[in-house]
């Protein structure tokens, strides 16, 4: 989610970019490959069902049968689950960034591919944990007030954390995989300057059209929910 924002914060002006990018689309890049296991969707699956569906039904208990939870237990679980949802959100738009540009700057031993293989890798937990925050805010928030405006925002950040683990995340994964090591298999020349065909450049421009839509999905979605979890704890507030 943060790769399409680390690139903005980092960019140069639009039209230098784009040139630039369509002489030498390695750049940026080490040129290795990421390994296969980065671009299974099997973790987002996984990672949902240990972390999201036992805080889905502890949310189920609090929201359906308040009676058997108290109120103020309701509220505090709402509110930790809503603040780490948010608070971690904020992480990520931050310190996202600032590993994109670490990365580049140092494409020879680490580039986009090692920034990737670390959104591969953290990103089906950091999804799930972010629905379950979401889930647990609802279900407590839900068991004490009913449906109002702070249930309603925290059920569009829910719903789009949810779009987010099981449809774009393991989309994004599998784009991902795909641009980086096809367009690493057919480098020619040194280790030092990547150099692609005119038809490996087509080829590896079509791919990254096809991952940067997913991509930009993917985050559209999640500043989205970031936006109905702080809507949230105004509402609450």
């Amino acid at each position: 989610a943060c790769c399409m924002l680390a690139k903005c914060a980092a960019c140069k002006p639009a039209h230098q970019m784009g040139k630039h990018q369509d002489d030498n689309p390695m750049e940026g890049r080490s040129g290795h490959a990421i390994p296969a296991e980065f671009g299974e969707v099997g973790p987002y699956f996984t990672k949902a069902a240990m972390i999201c569906l036992p805080a889905a039904l502890f949310a189920s208990v609090l929201a359906l049968a308040p009676t058997m939870a108290n109120a103020k237990l309701c509220r505090a679980v709402a509110q930790v689950g809503a603040s780490y949802a948010f608070g971690s959100g904020v992480w990520l738009l931050r310190y996202g960034p600032r590993m994109f540009k670490v990365c580049t700057e140092n494409a020879q031993w680490l580039g986009k591919e090692a920034f990737s293989t670390i959104q591969a890798a953290c990103f089906p937990e950091f999804f799930a944990l972010q629905v379950s925050g979401c889930l647990l805010a609802w279900g407590g928030h839900f068991g004490v007030s009913g449906c109002d405006l702070a249930t309603r925002a925290i059920s569009v950040a829910l719903a789009l954390g949810l779009l987010n683990i099981c449809v774009l995340g393991p989309m994004n994964n599998a784009r991902m995989i795909d641009m980086y090591n096809s367009s690493s298999s057919e480098i020619e020349g040194g280790n030092q300057t990547p150099l692609l065909s005119d038809e490996a450049k087509e080829r590896l421009k079509q791919k990254r059209k096809r991952f940067g839509i997913v991509h930009g999905m993917s985050m559209l979605m999640f500043v989205i929910a970031l936006a109905g979890t702080f809507v949230y704890l105004v509402a609450v507030a």
